[in-house]
């Protein structure tokens, strides 16, 4: 059960990392999100 909680919040800070960064980059939103995406991705990768 462990696994499976790991695999879902690793998959979701991966893609909503990504997600916040575009929406920084591509839509012009606040580099806030740009920043909570990097950090997003940071644990991720961790």
């Amino acid at each position: 059960m462990k696994a499976i909680l790991v695999f879902l919040l690793s998959g979701l800070a991966e893609i909503g990392g990504g997600y916040l960064i575009w929406l920084w980059l591509r839509e012009g939103h606040s580099a806030i999100l740009g920043l909570l995406g990097a950090a997003a991705l940071f644990f991720f990768m961790a």
